[in-house]
């Protein structure tokens, strides 16, 4: 518990995409809560634009799950506008999403499809990313320490009591995720 309780940050995450294949998808929307040692916390919430040669590739039920239409998306930035800030809020770890890895594999994909090379560390000078250290798993915790008969979220927010109001949106499910997380943590340390 040492490692946990002295981070300098855990940094919680959600995406929405275009497509499940992540060589097909773009992003449409990310989230990204960051509480500091210092008890402080960060919010930082955009919808992202893509661009129409990712959206001839974009996935209709995708699109329409995530409520995409393109007038609230007109005056998002396109994710080149966004990526630095994106990679160097990522660098804070441990770094923790429901289905971390769907997340992991987009943001990766997508970064290097817009010409930035994963590292070891981020340097956005050099258009280099990396994700902070470790990257936690909100579903696989709840397999392990809830008894839950399914981990998705619907479920587990049925089970905390949280309401499903503007779910697949990436600020509901970044903030369900996090006291999804606390939650779990809880339950296992009173355990």
């Amino acid at each position: 518990m040492a490692n946990f309780s002295t981070a300098r940050a855990v940094t919680f995450f959600d995406t929405e995409v275009t497509h499940l294949d992540p060589t097909k998808s773009a992003l449409l929307e990310i989230c990204i809560i960051t509480d500091w040692e210092d008890g402080n916390q960060s919010c930082y919430h955009t919808k992202v634009k893509p661009t129409m040669k990712e959206l001839a590739l974009a996935s209709p039920e995708a699109l329409k799950i995530n409520g995409f239409n393109r007038e609230d998306w007109e005056d998002a930035p396109r994710f080149d506008e966004v990526a630095t800030k994106i990679a160097k809020l990522l660098t804070w770890g441990p770094i923790i999403a429901h289905n971390i890895q769907f997340d992991i594999k987009q943001l990766t994909t997508i970064f290097e499809r817009y010409g930035w090379a994963h590292a070891n560390r981020t340097d956005v000078s050099n258009k280099e990313f990396s994700f902070g250290y470790p990257a936690i798993d909100t579903c696989a915790l709840a397999f392990l320490y809830t008894d839950n008969q399914r981990q998705n979220l619907p479920s587990l927010r049925e089970h905390y009591g949280l309401s499903h109001e503007g779910a697949h949106g990436a600020l509901k499910d970044c903030e369900d995720c996090r006291i999804i997380f606390y939650n779990i943590l809880g339950s296992t340390l009173k355990g």
